[in-house]
C-alpha cells in the first residue's frame, strides 16, 4: 500500500474500542554494523493507540500499525513545520524591531512553548483527525 505507513509492533494493552501497541523505532545508525564502536545508535520504543480491529487480538500479539500518508503529513505540519515558521518569524520580527537578540530568542522560545501548550490542550481534537489502524500479522 503506497498511501500508508506501516510499523510492526506488539499489543501491550486492550480496552473496549482501542488497543495500545508498542513499536520499536530506530535510526539508520541502529542497523549499522559499527554501532557498538561509535555509540550513536538510537533505538526507542513508542506506544501507539490505535482503533481495535474487528478480529480478535490479545496482549502480546504481533500486529502491523498503519497510518495514511495524509495523517503523517498533517502531524509533521503541526509538530515541526508550523512551530519552525512561528519561531523564525517571531525572532525576525523582534530583532528587526530593535529588541536585543538574547531577549528576542527568549521571547521566541516562549512563543513556541505557548504553541505546544495549546497543541497539548487540543490533543483530543488531533486524535480524532489522526487515526491509526492495525492488522494482525
Amino acid at each position: 500500500m503506497a498511501d500508508t505507513i506501516t510499523h510492526e509492533g506488539i499489543v501491550i494493552a486492550i480496552n473496549d474500542s482501542h488497543i495500545t501497541v508498542s513499536i520499536q523505532s530506530q535510526s539508520a545508525c541502529a542497523a549499522c554494523h559499527a554501532k557498538g564502536a561509535c555509540g550513536l545508535s538510537e533505538v526507542t520504543h513508542k506506544n501507539i493507540t490505535a482503533e481495535k480491529p474487528n478480529t480478535p487480538v490479545e496482549v502480546g500479539d504481533k500486529v502491523i500499525v498503519m497510518a495514511s500518508v495524509g495523517n503523517a503529513l498533517y502531524s509533521v505540519l503541526f509538530a515541526y513545520f508550523l512551530p519552525s515558521v512561528v519561531l523564525i518569524a517571531i525572532l525576525a520580527l523582534l530583532v528587526s524591531s530593535g529588541i536585543e537578540e538574547t531577549w528576542a530568542a527568549l521571547y521566541s522560545l516562549l512563543t513556541i512553548t505557548i504553541y505546544f501548550i495549546i497543541i497539548y490542550f487540543f490533543r483530543n481534537r488531533f486524535a480524532q483527525k489522526i487515526k491509526f489502524k492495525v492488522k494482525i500479522e
